[in-house]
């Protein structure tokens, strides 16, 4: 079951996603931070977490060269400054009338079905021989 890459992408995003919550709580909840404070700072360590889980469990790319890894990076940047203006919008529109968890719940739900077409661009082996083409070409 877990050689199968829609799995672990599944896994590995019910494990970002959990790690994210209880950052989130802990701002929110504990430290009282305001609920668009509390998503921005959370969505960040989420973001580090996947990242480095994505690449390497879901879809077991090793690559560490160094043009391949920035290549991988500003592509993945792309992707995340997107979903963090979507998901503080969407708190920030819904707030009044939603919790924050069931909203930022509701934005990774989304973004989970679009990340994952984006995610196989990103770090799948045509990238790679992309990446490789164009600093070659350089």
């Amino acid at each position: 079951m877990l050689k199968n890459r829609l799995v672990r992408y599944l896994i590995v995003g019910v494990s970002s996603y959990v790690m994210e919550m209880a950052v989130l709580y802990g701002l929110r909840i504990g430290l009282g931070f305001s609920p668009v404070k509390s998503v921005a700072i959370s969505y960040w360590f989420g973001l580090a977490v996947a990242f480095i889980l994505q690449k390497f469990i879901t879809f077991e790319n090793h690559e560490k060269k160094m043009h391949i890894l920035g290549f991988q990076l500003a592509m993945y940047s792309c992707l995340v400054v997107f979903n963090y203006i979507i998901s503080l919008l969407a708190v920030k529109y819904f707030s009044k009338n939603y919790g924050v968890f069931e909203i930022r719940t509701a934005v990774i739900a989304l973004a989970t079905i679009w990340n994952y077409a984006i995610y196989n661009l990103i770090f799948g082996k045509k990238t790679i021989k992309l990446s490789e083409t164009h600093v070659q070409k350089s």
